[in-house]
C-alpha cells in the first residue's frame, strides 16, 4: 500500500491547489475525497467534481511504496497544515487507513478505496498548444469575470474559445456585459476550434499562473474536454455542450458621442458613488459637463453622491446610467493609463475600450435613468 514522504510545505501547498476541485455536492462520497497514488518515486494528487474541473498536481517523494488512497479533502488539509517539522510521511494500509506523522506528531484518517475514485477520461487525439503564463493570465483576467453566475443557463457559465492559425479571441457575457479579448499568436492548428470553458476551470488555471511568468502553459483541447498543464498542476474541465449566444450582433456598429478618461481616476470616483449606488442595484448616472464628466449616484435611504472626473469628450454630451460595479470591474482588468467610453441613445449599449490598444472591448447594457 501506498507510502511516501514529502516536504511538509510543498505537500500541504499542493494540497490547498488541489482541494479546489472537491465540489462538497457530490452523490459519490468519494468524489469528495482527494486522490493520492505513490507511483515512480512521485506523490499523484487529484480531485474532480468529474463535470467542470479537475485537479492535479505531482510532488518528489523518498522512501516510496507504490500504491493509492482517497482521504477527505478538508481533514487531511487541516492535518497536513498543522504538522511540525519539515517532512511529512504518508502511509496507508489494507483497510484503507491513512496514517501521517510529522516530528512528534502522528493521526490516522479513515479513507476509502481508490479503486472506487472516478477521474475525468484521457486526452485522445488532442490539439495542442503552448502559450505564455502572463499572456494566458491577461486574456482570462479580462474575460472570465463578465461570465454569468446563473446555472439555470449553463451556456453563459464559461467562456468562448475561438481558436486559430493566427491567434485566439475569448468572449464572455452574462447578458448584461460581455468582454472580447484577442492575441495574435501562432498555433498550431489547421483550422479554427471553438470551445466554450467553465469559468470556475478558468479561474483556477488563472490561479495557478503567474502574471508576469514567461513559463509556458500548455493547452490540449477535443471536442469534449480540456487540459491546462502549469508546472506540476493540471487543470481539467468537460467543455460546455450548447451554442454560444451570437456575441457580434450586439456589438456597437455606430457611437455619435465618446468620452477619453485616465482610468484610474475613473475607477477611484466609482469607488467613492458605489457607497451609495450599492444601495439602488448599483446605477450611477455619468453626464456630459465642460471638459469632464459628473458621475451621480442617488438613493432614497442613503443620500446622492457627486463626482466630477476630467475627461476629454467628442460629439454630443452623453447622459446615461449604468451598474458601476461592472464598469470598475472592467477598469481593474485593463493595466491602460487611459480608456474611451463610445456612445450612441441612452438606451443602447456603450462600449469601453484601452486608448492605445485594439485587443480588448468591454461591451456593457445601460440602465433606466430614474
Amino acid at each position: 500500500m501506498l507510502k511516501v514522504t514529502c516536504p511538509q510545505a510543498e505537500l500541504y501547498s499542493r494540497i490547498q491547489t488541489v482541494s479546489h476541485g472537491v465540489s462538497g455536492r457530490s452523490t459519490q462520497p468519494v468524489q469528495n475525497n482527494i486522490y493520492l497514488e505513490s507511483v515512480g518515486g512521485k506523490l499523484r494528487l487529484v480531485a474532480t467534481d468529474l463535470e467542470f474541473i479537475s485537479l492535479e498536481a505531482t510532488i518528489d517523494a523518498t522512501n516510496a511504496e507504490d500504491g493509492a488512497v482517497t482521504v477527505p479533502a478538508r481533514l487531511i488539509t487541516d492535518v497536513v497544515g498543522a504538522a511540525g517539522g519539515d517532512e511529512v510521511t504518508l502511509e496507508a494500509d489494507e483497510r484503507n487507513t491513512l496514517t501521517i506523522t510529522s516530528a512528534n506528531s502522528r493521526w490516522e484518517i479513515r479513507g476509502m478505496s481508490a479503486a472506487d475514485f472516478e477521474m475525468l477520461p484521457e486526452l485522445v487525439d488532442a490539439a495542442e498548444f503552448e502559450l505564455p503564463q502572463s499572456a494566458l493570465h491577461s486574456i482570462l483576467a479580462q474575460t472570465a469575470f463578465a461570465t454569468s453566475q446563473d446555472e439555470t443557463r449553463p451556456i453563459l457559465t464559461g467562456a468562448l474559445f475561438k481558436i486559430e492559425p493566427g491567434g485566439i479571441e475569448v468572449v464572455a457575457t452574462d447578458t448584461y456585459r460581455l468582454a472580447l479579448r484577442k492575441m495574435t499568436a501562432e498555433i498550431p492548428v489547421e483550422q479554427e476550434r471553438t470551445a466554450i470553458i467553465s469559468a470556475r476551470a478558468l479561474n483556477e488555471i488563472r490561479r495557478i499562473m503567474h502574471a508576469d511568468s514567461d513559463e509556458p502553459v500548455k493547452m490540449a483541447l477535443t471536442d469534449s474536454q480540456v487540459n491546462f498543464v502549469a508546472g506540476n498542476v493540471t487543470v481539467g474541465s468537460r467543455l460546455i455542450e450548447g451554442q454560444f449566444p451570437n456575441y457580434e450582433k450586439v456589438l456597437p456598429d455606430a457611437t455619435d458621442r465618446q468620452f477619453t478618461v485616465l482610468s484610474d481616476d475613473l475607477a477611484e470616483a466609482l469607488r467613492r458613488t458605489l457607497i451609495v449606488a450599492r444601495e439602488d442595484a448599483y446605477r450611477v448616472v455619468i453626464a456630459g459637463d465642460e471638459d469632464a464628466i459628473r458621475i451621480t449616484a442617488d438613493s432614497q435611504d442613503v443620500g446622492h453622491a457627486d463626482e466630477r472626473v476630467p475627461a476629454k469628450l467628442e460629439g454630443e454630451k452623453p447622459e446615461i446610467a449604468f451598474n458601476a460595479r461592472y464598469l470598475l470591474e472592467a477598469l481593474e482588468a485593463i493595466p491602460e493609463d487611459e480608456v474611451v467610453i463610445e456612445l450612441s441613445q441612452p438606451l443602447a449599449p456603450g462600449t469601453l475600450k484601452p486608448v492605445g490598444s485594439e485587443d480588448y472591448l468591454y461591451v456593457i447594457m445601460p440602465m433606466q435613468i430614474m
